[in-house]
């Protein structure tokens, strides 16, 4: 995430330092288009002087190596620029002393915001808030390598938080006695089976999972993986030969030296979850304020109609099958006793719906206050539509009905989404509509970009008037 923010940081720099050297510089620069001079130079220092990598080097490498890294991006971003100005004659208008002034101050303040990130990024790594939460699954000597080649390697620490057997026939319990790093939570033996690490994950953050299967268990590798997958974290495969060669690639920082391969990953990651969560904030909070007026109509027409309250709330499930509680407006008779259950899902000329309640129903305008949820982090605009937490469909629960159900927990749940603009809204009577519905979700985790999240939402005016079996 330091690493896909920084070319904002870099824009920044460039647009203060060009406005300092106007204050410092008298004379000024000559030419009348200094704007897009500025702004085209941002730009082109944010892809410059990117570094993917520097997240992850700021814990390793030293704070010289980082500067001495970045002053040859600097040097390339002069050059360019140079070339640049000199092929569009735009550097004949720019005064030479606002010029060195403008390059200097850029190269002063992106370099003190980069060894500001790593100061502070180590802060963290001191106080144990940048350790990786790492859960193995395989009980068995190539896991007892593993852990040891873990605490070996770590200067920073790795929390483990157990080992997990996978039923693998042939796998040997781990070593006894096995040494422990201090900053480990739990001791180095079986913690559970792979149903108590999927519980595991309802209740904490897991960074990773790493699989220590033997390398002929490939049908129980990819059932697991398969299984696991709905956790929504990266699942790693740990070589054989773990703790007997060093590698040369890595994934992650704790994982340089473990050369371990990636079997899976988490579906929106890095720069494009900052760009959801941020598209989220700005979008949600644009529609929130030009709703306002609606909502209000809405919750003064629903306390004319009957008694109890405007909202209500629901246990539902949300990211990586946790559960977080969902705001509507109430379209149904109030009743305490059956308020927070979602055993019976409304039926046709549902008696239990009032009048209002219809209309908010069938117009989908009792889904409004999500946007709260929204603002709160807990849902997304756009993804997979939270499910109550005993829903059934045909009497029996999601996870029973298509083994694949909990996968559509790897993003956060949506107002809208995929599903619902292809026609997959309202109850889920039939298995065959639950099946169509994931169909629907999963293709979204599988295809997600900013602008699928943008053609959702400009479909979903129209998905809400067109007569489904929403009711």
């Amino acid at each position: 995430m330091v690493s896909d923010l920084l070319p904002l940081g870099d824009a920044l720099s460039v647009i203060l330092a060009t406005s300092l050297a106007t204050l410092l510089h008298t004379a000024g620069p000559a030419t009348p288009g200094l704007t897009w001079v500025v702004l085209a130079a941002a730009l082109f220092a944010s892809f410059i002087l990117y570094d993917k990598g520097f997240g992850a080097l700021a814990l390793r490498a030293g704070t010289s190596d980082l500067v001495r890294s970045h002053a040859v991006r600097l040097l390339r971003l002069v050059a360019v620029l140079l070339a640049l100005g000199v092929a569009s004659q735009t550097l004949a208008d720019l005064a030479p002393g606002w010029l060195v002034i403008s390059m200097l101050m850029t190269a002063l303040l992106s370099t003190l915001g980069r060894v500001a990130v790593v100061r502070y990024l180590r802060r963290l790594a001191g106080r144990g808030a940048l350790r990786e939460a790492v859960a193995v699954v395989g009980a068995g000597p190539v896991a007892d390598r593993f852990v040891r080649t873990l605490h070996e390697s770590q200067p920073h620490g790795v929390e483990l938080l157990g080992i997990f057997d996978d039923g693998v026939a042939g796998s040997a319990p781990p070593a006894t006695g096995m040494p422990c790093d201090v900053t480990y939570d739990r001791a180095c033996e079986v913690t559970g089976d792979v149903a108590a690490l999927i519980e595991l994950a309802r209740s904490r953050r897991i960074d990773w999972i790493i699989l220590t299967l033997p390398a002929t268990q490939t049908q129980a590798m990819r059932a697991l993986v398969q299984r696991l997958s709905a956790v929504g974290v990266p699942i790693g495969l740990c070589p054989q030969h773990v703790g007997l060669t060093v590698a040369r690639q890595s994934l992650d920082p704790w994982a340089n030296t473990l050369a371990l391969g990636l079997l899976a990953d988490r579906p929106i990651t890095g720069g494009d979850a900052v760009t959801k969560r941020t598209a989220d904030f700005l979008i949600g909070g644009v529609l929130t304020l030009l709703l306002l007026p609606l909502l209000a109509l809405i919750a003064l027409a629903i306390r004319l109609d009957s008694p109890g309250p405007i909202l209500f709330k629901q246990r539902r499930h949300a990211l990586n099958n946790d559960e977080f509680d969902i705001y509507k407006f109430r379209s149904m008779r109030w009743q305490p006793e059956t308020a927070n259950t979602g055993l019976q899902q409304t039926q046709r000329q549902d008696p239990r719906v009032t009048r209002i309640g219809h209309l908010l129903r069938s117009t989908s305008l009792d889904e409004l206050p999500q946007l709260f949820n929204v603002l709160r982090g807990q849902m997304s605009l756009v993804g997979p539509r939270p499910h109550a937490l005993d829903m059934r469909t045909e009497g029996r629960l999601g996870c029973e009905l298509v083994q694949a159900y909990p996968h559509r927990h790897q993003v956060k749940p949506g107002i809208t989404g995929w599903a619902q603009v292809n026609g997959a809204r309202g109850a889920t009577e039939r298995a065959e509509q639950l099946q169509r519905r994931l169909a629907l979700d999963l293709h979204y985790i599988a295809h997600w970009s900013l602008w699928l999240d943008l053609r959702i939402l400009a479909l979903t005016p129209r998905a809400v008037f067109t007569k489904t079996n929403a009711f």
